[in-house]
């Protein structure tokens, strides 16, 4: 795995950490996701006419992707509604690696040396920490089995993409029409279910729209490295966003304790060494 991808990953998981803070912040969760597919459908329809469409063989998996994703976006409102951001995202994000790495197994015959599966172990076990020492305020027996699922629908849609951009044979254009069909069918149903009532202050639309677009950015960052590398190691590098997450809960959302950061953080850089070491 060169270190282009590594830190374009990294990176990736510091946007995804970003655009998840402020739709946890937007405290209307329906309004929240829906400004963020306004943001995302706007992107991805003014790229369209200039990357244009992927081959033939990779739409059955965009159409299972589109399905996957949405339901993803389902999950993750739940969670939020019912747990902090603090201790939601590390636990969605944190089994989604180790769910990956068996899907490229049996999906894609990608096998990993000995080094990267203890390192995305060692990142998992991090990751995973964090959510347990947060002390963040959750209602264990519901938004934890919500954040539990989410990190089921991103392991199935985070297989599923890298297959299809492989049959593609182009991230732009595959994760380019993934959001142009998923966003436009979210919005469909927003509008839809609640017409124009839903629409908030101008203030409030700005960001969930300029997070919708962010998030477009940083997951054609992703599909990119699954181009390029092993679905598991992608994944696991991925979900070093959940230390920003951390971060952005306890300063911003004063959830838990900065200190009780500093251990995980150390497990999750040492898993990320023994990544690009494997």
């Amino acid at each position: 795995m060169s270190n282009s991808v590594i830190l374009l990953v990294l990176f990736a998981g510091l946007v995804h950490a970003v655009w998840n803070a402020i739709a946890k912040n937007i405290t209307d969760q329906f309004v929240s996701f829906g400004l963020l597919n306004v943001g995302a459908a706007g992107a991805s329809w003014a790229l369209l006419p200039f990357i244009g469409l992927p081959r033939s063989g990779a739409w059955i998996y965009l159409l299972c992707s589109v399905c996957l994703h949405c339901s993803y976006e389902l999950l993750l409102m739940g969670a939020f509604r019912r747990g902090d951001f603090s201790k939601s995202y590390p636990m969605a994000r944190g089994i989604a690696p180790l769910l990956v790495a068996l899907g490229g197994f049996f999906f894609a015959n990608q096998h990993q040396n000995a080094l990267s599966l203890i390192g995305i172990f060692v990142i998992v076990s991090g990751v995973l920490s964090l959510a347990l020492i947060s002390g963040a305020k959750v209602n264990a027996s519901s938004a934890t089995v919500w954040a539990l699922a989410t990190g089921v629908g991103i392991a199935a849609y985070t297989v599923v993409d890298g297959l299809g951009v492989r049959a593609a044979q182009s991230s732009i254009r595959y994760g380019v029409t993934l959001f142009v069909l998923q966003a436009t069918l979210w919005l469909v149903v927003t509008f839809t279910r609640r017409g124009v009532t839903w629409w908030p202050c101008a203030k409030t639309a700005r960001l969930g729209i300029a997070a919708g677009a962010g998030s477009i950015a940083g997951y054609l960052l992703i599909l990119w490295a699954q181009f390029h590398a092993s679905f598991a190691l992608v994944s696991a590098l991925r979900e070093t966003g959940v230390l920003w997450a951390a971060v952005i809960g306890t300063l911003y959302f004063k959830e838990g304790s900065l200190r009780k950061t500093v251990g995980p953080a150390i497990v999750i850089v040492i898993g990320v060494s023994l990544l690009a070491l494997g």
